[in-house]
């Protein structure tokens, strides 16, 4: 399947993301500035709300090829291999003419 390109909302960096990177819906009450989305065993989430709460809730991780271009999503910052702990960042997915295959050095074949 084709990569797709999100954009980190929190430091505007672009970057070309696998097709089968684990994503999650953001809550209601998820702080859009400086949130840090944690999840552990693939599906105890955690996180501090606006409220300034700590919530601990239940997350079903979906692949970014589910998501829709312009989507706001969280997106996991870690590999995908088998991992206790992932950390999510707030991301929006980008259109897919974003998505540009890099130029070869100069001097290279192809």
């Amino acid at each position: 399947m084709t990569p797709k390109t999100v954009l980190d909302l929190a430091t505007g960096e672009r970057s070309i993301r696998a097709h089968d990177t684990l994503t999650l819906d953001v809550p209601r009450d998820f702080p859009r500035a400086g949130g840090v989305f944690t999840v552990a065993d693939g599906f105890r989430a955690s996180y501090m709300a606006i409220a300034g709460r700590q919530v601990v809730r239940q997350v079903t991780p979906r692949p970014l090829s589910w998501r829709a271009e312009g989507e706001t999503c969280l997106v996991a910052r870690t590999g995908n291999g088998l991992r206790r702990l992932r950390h999510y960042r707030l991301c929006s997915v980008e259109p897919a003419a974003a998505v540009t295959p890099p130029l070869p050095a100069a001097g290279t074949a192809r």
